[in-house]
Order: structure tokens, then C-alpha cells, then sequence
């Protein structure tokens, strides 16, 4: 008796979303994103929330969360930024409004609170468990 099995691994991967396919990706982005949400800073007066300004872009099967606002890298510093152009940190802490989760680097601060449903997020749209 002889038996012969072919598997097409690349097919099962890009089926879950994995090897050559970026929708696993663009899932854990989109979760990301929308969990960062209550982290991230709430902007003084322009009347646009940073985290309503989220954009998930696609580059080369890299998939990146990008807050297109002019102040969201000296936001997630936490440092006030003085002077004209170029600015420089001016050596204080930013103080932030809106709720007693947001601040800087929220993404991290995200990941510490809730990175255990980021994973079962994204193992279950894969269709795994999370270890």
C-alpha cells in the first residue's frame, strides 16, 4: 500500500490570513487602533481628536497605524514643544484632558491592559488559540 499526501502550505497560510496575504495584519492594526482608542490623546482646541485621525496604510506587506496629526509625535513623547520652527522640547510634561487613560506612548500603555485580547483577537481570526 502506498499512500501520497500533498499539502499546499502557501495556500493554507494565505488562507488564515499569513505568508503572502496582509490581512492578518490589517486585522491586528485595525485592533490595535481601535483598542488605542481611549489612550490616545484628545487634542486642545483644534476640535479633532487624534485617535479619530487614525489611518492603517499598506507599504511593500509592512502594514503601519499612522496618526496624521501635525502634533502626534511630540503628543506621544509627552513633552511640551516651544519656540518657532524647527520647535525644540521645552522640558515639561505635557498635561493631558479626557478621560484618566490618556497620554503618551498609549500604545504601550494599551499593550500592558489589554495585549492578552489583541493576541486572542488575532489568533481567533487566524484560526489558532493563543499560547
Amino acid at each position: 500500500m502506498s499512500v501520497r499526501i500533498s499539502v499546499n502550505a502557501a495556500a493554507i497560510l494565505d488562507s488564515r490570513g499569513l505568508g503572502g496575504s496582509t490581512a492578518a495584519r490589517r486585522r491586528l492594526a485595525s485592533t490595535v487602533a481601535r483598542l488605542c482608542g481611549p489612550y490616545a490623546p484628545m487634542s486642545a482646541g483644534s476640535g479633532a481628536h487624534m485617535k479619530d485621525q487614525t489611518q492603517i496604510t499598506e507599504s511593500g506587506g509592512a502594514v503601519a497605524i499612522v496618526y496624521a496629526a501635525p502634533y502626534a509625535h511630540y503628543q506621544y513623547k509627552g513633552e511640551v514643544m516651544a519656540g518657532r520652527a524647527p520647535k525644540h522640547y521645552a522640558g515639561r510634561a505635557i498635561r493631558y484632558h479626557g478621560g484618566p487613560m490618556r497620554g503618551k506612548e498609549w500604545d504601550k500603555r494599551m499593550m500592558a491592559d489589554r495585549g492578552d485580547e489583541v493576541a486572542d483577537d488575532l489568533a481567533k481570526f487566524v484560526g489558532g488559540k493563543r499560547k
